[in-house]
């Protein structure tokens, strides 16, 4: 006989945000404490009436005391193995859709997928014969539970869903979140969990959809997958890679040959090298300055930009955001600014503002008139309008009239909720300036 899930009840007028569809009940919204059990431990929710409302996990220790993870009362265990592949192969079903299953992308985007609280990017290599990597990322007390099932879900899911074999199949566990400290779990040392035999999955190259064209090609790129940042690529900015290849294809260099990008935040140079490839297809050569923090990242960068071909260099330059007044005296036909996210909790958020307007305002001074800027924030707490507040001060601050010309949000296998506004994280502007300053 199945044990009976522990039960939380709502206050009274107190489930109208959740019943409108967002995933999360705060402590202060529940009838009684939610002490009693351990974190992550599977809950019924009801509202104070009794009535059913959904089956998530809870932790006692969180201001996000519950997580849903199932509304359909006659799913009795949406927390078991069978149930979260389910919703894993649902996820998956979303990503061919989407038509991304040939390339790498995230296959499960937590509360967007209706997995709170996990996050797993898939990655497919460029190996012969075929493989792929699944990169695991797990933020809440009631997913680390799953830890010790992931891999098996992982290889049913892939057995399932791709026509990539399991042995060709690598699975790694990126839990060095700081976040999990709030969880109540510890963070964990990068490990591989599943490996492929002669694979060294700190340098390996994987297939990302192009940015320019039609889109049906893959870009290679070096990356490492073990110990790079977050789980070793960013993905969510595919889209606006492509919305600025296609915004911005037909920029003139300002000598008419050489097209001068500087990519500040470039990490393995996702951006310059989607975009040094629009370039050089219409003719020009490309040169490239590679602004990051991370040696690593910059030799990674520079292999990347560099594989475009002939008539495609890359400088580097490891520096921090301090650094960028060196660069007051260059002007960059295209300046690309993809920093971390500036805003890490909510006392963060003045600072952090005004670090974006620091940040943008070097941005502007750097840009040449007549040159276009690609500026972009990863800040869930920065809201829009602050950050377009930004944008437009520092533009200002600079005598730079800028015409917006595309507005970016995270990739479509990056899914978002309306009713969760904490999902929609990712900004981008793409912005082009008159050729002389403002009087």
């Amino acid at each position: 006989m199945k044990k009976s899930l522990p039960v939380w009840r709502v206050r009274a007028k107190a489930d109208k945000r959740f019943r409108s569809g967002h995933p999360w009940v705060y402590s202060n919204e529940l009838q009684d404490s939610p002490k009693g059990i351990e974190p992550g431990e599977p809950i019924e929710l009801r509202d104070a009436g009794g009535a059913f409302l959904a089956r998530g996990y809870g932790n006692p220790s969180s201001l996000i005391a519950f997580r849903a993870l199932s509304r359909d009362p006659e799913n009795l265990e949406p927390h078991s193995p069978d149930s979260v592949l389910k919703t894993l192969i649902s996820a998956g079903q979303l990503r061919k859709t989407l038509g991304l299953a040939p390339f790498s992308h995230r296959l499960c985007f937590g509360e967007g997928d209706q997995l709170p609280g996990l996050v797993i990017d898939r990655f497919v290599m460029k190996a012969e014969p075929a493989a792929q990597v699944f990169v695991v990322q797990i933020h809440t007390a009631g997913m680390n539970r799953l830890q010790e099932d992931l891999p098996s879900i992982l290889r049913k899911y892939a057995e399932k869903m791709t026509d990539i074999p399991w042995q060709r199949t690598a699975v790694v566990f990126r839990n060095d979140l700081t976040v999990r400290k709030l969880e109540g779990v510890a963070e964990e040392e990068p490990r591989v969990v599943h490996a492929v035999p002669g694979i060294d999955l700190s340098d390996v190259a994987i297939l990302v959809r192009e940015a320019g064209g039609k889109g049906e090609e893959a870009v290679e790129f070096a990356v490492d997958l073990s110990g790079g940042q977050k789980t070793g690529f960013f993905l969510d900015q595919a889209s606006n890679i492509r919305l600025a290849a296609e915004s911005l294809s037909h920029l003139q260099p300002a000598d008419g040959r050489k097209i001068r990008i500087l990519d500040i935040c470039c990490y393995v140079g996702q951006w310059s090298t989607q975009l040094a490839r629009v370039f050089k297809n219409r003719g020009f050569e490309v040169e490239i300055l590679a602004f990051d923090a991370s040696a690593k990242a910059l030799e990674l960068a520079k292999r990347n930009i560099e594989n475009v071909g002939p008539g495609v260099t890359c400088k580097t330059m490891k520096a921090d955001f301090t650094a960028l007044s060196e660069l007051a005296d260059h002007q960059f036909d295209l300046v690309i600014c993809d920093p971390p996210a500036l805003i890490k909790g909510r006392k963060d958020i003045p600072t952090g503002t005004h670090a974006y307007l620091q940040l943008n305002t070097q941005v502007f001074r750097i840009a040449r008139p007549g040159g276009a800027v690609v500026s972009c924030s990863c800040s869930n707490l920065l809201e829009e309008e602050e950050f377009i507040r930004a944008l437009s001060k520092a533009a200002y601050r600079n005598r730079a009239k800028v015409r917006w010309v595309a507005r970016g949000f995270q990739g479509p296998d990056h899914p978002a909720l309306l009713e969760f506004p904490e999902g929609r994280y990712l900004k981008c502007w793409v912005g082009v300036s008159h050729a002389d300053r403002a009087k």
